[in-house]
């Protein structure tokens, strides 16, 4: 036998096929612009729903319906443990092996299982969920209603999640958009027409989210139709069941634990006032009611946080799959000192006009809400830049540190409500909620900094700024001022990096822009 080894040959690696091809997909600046027009015209169609539904609707009527959106809020994520919630994460990852197909069949197949069988449930035990959700056992008829628009939240969640994570953000603003302004007529039609109460809100929801989902399957039927065959017999296109599940349920299933405590965490303080503050239950469903109309445009800047953490967390994640770990951290940085700047700018000017808002629009009848105000602008601010910060737990897969901060929240927001709802009412369950999220906050970019995320000082100071809110209008703008001021003359919270990172993104885009408006002059 010849000792010298024969020379193998080397057979080039298969090629994997484009999952895009003939699709459009977003780059992260693109996404942004898309986000922030979006947030240009959301809040417009939110502020005039809220103030049609509030003008025609008393606060009792108004909390049952928020308590129900609230229910099928924290129910959609806890049905379908998780899987959706995943998409952004493993998309990337089983498109650039060539095996999205038979990922997307499977979480499919999986999500939709489980929609049915929840439906189904809630359903069936109409007075049980009745006392569970409005303390009452007179509101059967309402969980009907609110079983079909559990899984209507479903389906619109899951295509928002799956085309997020195709970098697919124009499509998601336009739902977003087509949603709110569906709710809003569908609502004010059907309080009209067929009945003055939330039972007409709980289908206008239904309709308007099916309605989204509707139009988003064209751009996933699309997608779909680019992807190459996922024959099981084409080794780079079979994805084994046990190997999909068991890379993607423990994941999963810490997003699903976290989903489950943020919503839970969102929900905790009304669920404590209708069931733990010895009200009875109209008394209970009144302050529910104006807790309501003081969360309307608070709520919108989480909305916009949660889709801007979403639309960023694709791109991380490809930073991340890449080794480019110093991006990751020059990306967060500057996204969470911009999103707590522009926080605190639209809040200061929510503060501003919030007398004609509540004393004008919703004729008189939601002053408690005006009193709390300051201190839910505040602590939505902080939940939204948690969703931030917390993407860097995802990128590294250590979504149990996100699951632990908002444990801890929420533990301290029960505390705290105990303590505080007695005595103070209204005002106590907001000042728990709000030292609850504080927390959060803290923790994620604590165990962020201890996975090797380097955190500048201008973030530290950015996150605690919508302190300045609780101070009042004037006040804050005062200090909104000086802040502006300190990142235009000096480098402390914006630095020299970021600043042309910004002035070159500005650039881009008014050169882009610029052709199309000459063209049109």
């Amino acid at each position: 036998m010849s000792s010298i080894a024969k020379p193998t040959t080397v057979l080039p690696a298969p090629a994997i096929p484009r999952t895009d091809e003939g699709v459009r997909r977003d780059t992260l600046g693109a996404s942004v612009v898309f986000l922030i027009g979006l947030s240009c015209i959301q809040p417009l169609v939110a502020v005039a729903r809220g103030l049609v539904f509030c003008r025609w609707l008393d606060p009792i009527q108004l909390g049952c319906w928020d308590i129900a959106l609230a229910f099928m809020s924290l129910a959609a994520p806890l049905v379908v443990f998780g899987i959706p919630g995943s998409f952004g994460r493993y998309v990337e990852h089983y498109a650039q092996r060539g095996q999205l197909a038979m990922f997307l069949r499977r979480t499919t197949l999986a999500t939709l299982a489980l929609t049915l069988v929840a439906m189904a449930v809630v359903a069936n035990g109409g007075r049980l969920f009745s006392v569970l959700i409005f303390n009452s056992p007179d509101y059967v008829d309402l969980v009907w209603l609110v079983a079909l628009g559990l899984g209507t939240v479903i389906i619109f969640g899951f295509v928002v999640e799956l085309l997020t994570a195709l970098r697919m953000f124009r499509v998601v603003s336009g739902l977003q958009l087509l949603k709110g302004v569906g709710f809003a007529v569908f609502g004010a039609g059907l309080l009209l027409a067929w009945n003055l109460g939330p039972a007409s809100l709980i289908v206008a929801h239904s309709v308007a989210s099916l309605l989204g989902a509707g139009v988003g399957m064209y751009w996933l039927w699309a997608t779909w139709r680019s992807l190459p065959p996922a024959a099981q017999h084409f080794e780079e296109g079979y994805l084994p069941a046990r190997q999909l599940w068991t890379r993607l349920m423990p994941f999963a299933l810490w997003m699903w634990a976290t989903n489950i405590l943020s919503n839970v965490f969102e929900i905790v303080d009304r669920t404590m006032i209708i069931h733990c503050s010895k009200l009875s239950v109209q008394e209970a469903l009144t302050a529910v009611g104006q807790y309501h109309s003081s969360r309307i445009v608070p709520l919108l800047f989480v909305s916009f946080a949660a889709m801007l953490g979403s639309l960023v967390l694709p791109h991380l994640s490809r930073d991340w799959e890449a080794g480019r770990t110093r991006d990751v951290d020059a990306r967060l940085n500057l996204t969470i000192k911009a999103l707590s700047l522009a926080l605190m700018a639209g809040s200061v000017l929510v503060l501003w006009i919030s007398p004609v808002l509540f004393h004008v629009a919703f004729r008189g009848k939601y002053d408690g809400g005006l009193v709390v105000l300051p201190w839910t602008l505040a602590y939505c601010a902080w939940f939204g830049l948690s969703f931030i910060a917390g993407n860097y737990l995802l990128c590294a897969e250590r979504v149990r540190l996100n699951t632990a901060a908002l444990l801890a929240g929420l533990v301290a927001n029960v505390l705290l409500n105990l303590a505080l709802l007695p005595p103070l009412g209204l005002m106590g369950a907001v000042l728990a909620t709000a030292g609850g999220k504080l927390l959060v906050l803290g923790l994620v970019l604590w165990f962020a900094r201890m996975l090797g995320m380097k955190i500048d000082g201008g973030t530290w100071i950015a996150c605690m700024l919508p302190l300045a809110l609780t101070l009042g209008a004037g006040a804050a703008a005062a200090i909104l001022a000086v802040t502006a001021l300190t990142v235009l003359s000096t480098d402390r919270i914006l630095v020299a990096e970021e600043k042309r990172l910004l002035l070159a993104a500005f650039e881009h885009y008014r050169a882009r822009f610029r052709p199309a408006s000459r063209a049109a002059g």
